[in-house]
């Protein structure tokens, strides 16, 4: 495995977190301040001014809501990361599945998809993430919830999850596999401050380690979901170690600056 195959492989585990097990649950319509180890962490990586006070927060009783699953195009520009000063446009489009069922593919990046359904319980979850540059597959049993429902303000979830990664070569081939452990924290509500306006944003947090192959890795993200937008701003974390010989340690955040 090349140095950049590891790297692009431990971005790809970053992405995926799962969440089971509810730990703890704080009371509906809270004000929950920001950490301060979030607060250094989002103002690094997006700007000291983007995230403001915090606003009453209340229960997840539908993600579409925070997430409308319609075709939209959205344009962001990178804070910080190697694409920093950058402007990317996302497209959010549905696919039809050979069974009837439709899903989403969501161009997180360049050559970045992440696939989306809406399970039978109400969350968002994305079971496959590709990165087309090395066309990898990466598929996650269970499958990531990207927008969990019924989540409440301070509570925290984690889940151990099963990864498979594969190339669209030969899908049958499984060649790296391994489990990532994840906490998935519902921060609190947010005024956010980005090009696009300001909204009253939902902060998930997601920590994940584990080992898939050959690439040890753990992360942290954060990601900002506005009623009726979508995400409005994102952080994305990361540290790979491969072998003991190779270590990648990167972070990139992003603003929404037209819909």
């Amino acid at each position: 495995m090349t140095e950049k195959l590891i790297a692009r492989l431990g971005l790809l585990l970053a992405i995926f977190a799962a969440v089971q097990t509810p730990r703890f649950a704080q009371a509906e319509d809270v004000l929950l301040p920001l950490p301060v180890e979030d607060q250094q962490n989002i103002a690094k990586r997006l700007g000291p001014d983007v995230v403001g006070e915090p606003v009453p927060s209340k229960p997840i009783t539908d993600p579409t809501l925070l997430f409308p699953l319609h075709h939209q195009r959205l344009t962001y520009h990178f804070t910080s990361g190697k694409n920093v000063g950058k402007t990317q446009t996302e497209a959010l489009a549905q696919v039809q599945r050979p069974e009837g069922n439709s899903a989403w593919r969501l161009q997180l990046a360049p050559t970045l998809v992440g696939y989306l359904r809406l399970a039978s319980n109400g969350e968002i979850d994305m079971p496959a993430v590709e990165d087309t540059s090395e066309g990898a597959l990466v598929l996650s049993t269970p499958g990531n919830p990207f927008l969990p429902k019924d989540m409440k303000p301070g509570q925290t979830v984690s889940n151990t999850q099963k990864v498979s990664v594969r190339y669209l070569d030969d899908l049958s081939d499984e060649r790296y596999s391994g489990n990532l452990k994840s906490d998935y924290t519902y921060v609190g509500t947010y005024r956010v401050k980005v090009p696009a306006g300001t909204f009253d944003a939902i902060l998930l947090r997601v920590k994940v380690e584990g080992k898939v192959g050959p690439a040890k890795t753990h992360g942290t993200s954060y990601s900002f979901f506005a009623p009726g937008i979508g995400l409005v701003a994102m952080i994305l974390q990361q540290k790979v170690t491969a072998f003991w010989l190779y270590n990648v340690d990167a972070a990139g955040g992003k603003v929404l600056t037209a819909k």
